[in-house]
């Protein structure tokens, strides 16, 4: 039905919702996990694949060349065939790509199946994007939308959190000796004279990895081949079941709206910023003696092999407990952050300013503490870095749901998957730019802190308008009054 039409329909909420929310959140964080798998098990990637550091960022390029491959599409395919079709395309690849991880060959077909398998699931991860405003839009009321955006987007998050603790407390970090004595990279030894005492543990650790990661891709594509309907027999809200603009119409309106590229510009840079960033903890952090040993009581390996001792943190700590612990406090903040914007309507641009705000000025702190201007009390140190990334891990996603209200009636899959392109050309420009030799890993964490400063200022000069929340609101405020319409 139209918006101007007379015809009554029944609105229902139904329970199976939920289910269907899980499905799909679980292959953004599954997906998510095996793009970000790299990073945090950078040295024994390295010595199982023979790679450097640049290979290492490139395993996040060909994720993100992947997903920008299949954006386009995946919105016509949300558009024309609905979410059914588009979730077993990308449940599909992603059983595919990782498939191709895991395949037991030797290093020099690795170097081909790996980055192909990495392709594979990164254009799995297109309909991520694309599919959550239109997921929550389809089956959720107005007062749950928020919460059910979040939800699906965070869960990226989330994996790309766990990678930090599953990836290092599965496959251990080498253990270089140097004429039999422990190495460290205050020493000089030639790579003649250094030998690895674990390899043949961290080959079966990345096994053990890439075969679990297979096997639960698998078993997502079968829940959704199982059941996972396009849309419910009775819509949950008006604007649910209210026509959208045609695919090449809605296309046209966005790119044209000065209000698109306000919101549009700002979510990629700083989401493509921070994301890369935190993916890259463990690279970016090192120089400052924080590296990917360390997990305690999940490593099996004593402390006594740790690495160089930097002399800025006269202790060795693990860049992966940080960023789990970041991610993981977004995840759960962002959840608090849907809920208010769904109980305190039309207040998401302030909610997003006040969060922004709070992250800029931890991000200074950690800048300062690493540089030496303020004393690096380490307490003081983790915890600037881990409320950053909670701060902003929490606000990001809302940037979807306010592009939608604002861009409203054009379709939601549009406005998801132009700025999901735009956040992936973002993310490889800026991978790309730590290939320059000699850059140094100082310069993403002033680019994090910059982007963050510039989203509080983008947000602040945005007019934002609630055109969903409109027609939807005297709906939902009557429809709260109805016991049978809010069961499950």
């Amino acid at each position: 039905m139209t918006t101007g039409s007379t015809q009554v329909t029944e609105l229902r909420v139904h329970g199976v919702r939920w289910y269907l929310l899980s499905v799909v959140s679980l292959h953004c964080c599954l997906q998510n996990a095996v793009w970000a798998a790299f990073p945090p098990i950078a040295q024994s990637a390295k010595l199982v694949y023979d790679w450097t550091d640049s290979d290492i960022n490139m395993s996040l390029i060909y994720g993100n060349i992947g997903t920008i491959v299949l954006l386009l599409p995946m919105i016509w395919i949300v558009f024309a065939k609905g979410m059914r079709t588009a979730l077993l395309l990308s449940t599909f690849l992603t059983a595919i790509g990782t498939a191709l991880k895991a395949l037991p060959v030797g290093n020099n077909l690795n170097s081909w199946l790996i980055p192909i398998g990495l392709f594979l699931n990164g254009c799995g991860g297109a309909v991520t994007s694309v599919g959550a405003t239109v997921l929550s839009e389809t089956w959720f009321p107005p007062s749950q939308r928020a919460t059910a955006t979040v939800f699906y987007l965070v869960s990226a998050a989330v994996g790309g959190a766990l990678v930090f603790i599953v990836g290092p407390a599965v496959v251990p970090e080498p253990i270089a000796l140097c004429d039999n004595i422990t190495w460290s990279k205050k020493s000089n030894c030639s790579e003649q004279n250094k030998s690895y005492i674990n390899s043949h543990e961290v080959q079966e650790g990345l096994k053990v990895l890439n075969i679990t990661e297979c096997s639960l891709a698998v078993l997502l594509l079968i829940s959704v081949i199982f059941h996972f309907p396009n849309k419910p027999l009775h819509p949950p809200s008006v604007t649910a079941n209210t026509q959208r603009l045609g695919l090449r119409e809605g296309a046209r309106t966005a790119v044209r709206e000065w209000r698109f590229w306000h919101l549009a510009l700002c979510c990629a840079i700083s989401t493509s910023v921070y994301a890369s960033w935190l993916t890259t903890a463990e690279v970016v952090l090192h120089p400052f003696g924080i590296s990917q040993v360390g997990t305690g009581y999940l490593s099996s390996y004593p402390k006594r092999i740790y690495a160089h001792i930097s002399p800025v943190f006269p202790l060795k700590k693990e860049a992966g407990w940080m960023s789990f612990s970041g991610a993981i406090g977004g995840t759960l903040f962002g959840m608090v952050l849907s809920r208010l914007s769904d109980i305190f309507h039309r207040k998401m641009k302030v909610i997003m300013m006040a969060m922004f705000s709070i992250a800029t000025v931890f991000y200074l702190l950690f800048i300062l503490m690493l540089i030496g201007v303020v004393p690096n009390e380490h307490w003081l140190f983790y915890f600037a870095y881990i409320a950053a990334c909670v701060m902003t891990s929490g606000a990001q996603p809302l940037y979807y749901e306010i592009a939608c209200e604002n861009l409203f009636p054009v379709s939601e899959a549009v406005i998801s998957g132009f700025l999901a392109f735009l956040l992936n050309v973002g993310s490889s420009l800026f991978l790309l730019v730590t290939l320059i030799p000699g850059i140094g890993t100082m310069w993403p964490n002033w680019a994090v802190f910059v982007t963050s400063l510039l989203s509080v200022v983008v947000l602040y000069l945005f007019k934002e308008e609630y055109r969903r929340l409109d027609i939807d609101l005297p709906v939902s405020q009557s429809e709260d009054s109805d016991p049978e319409h809010n069961r499950f």
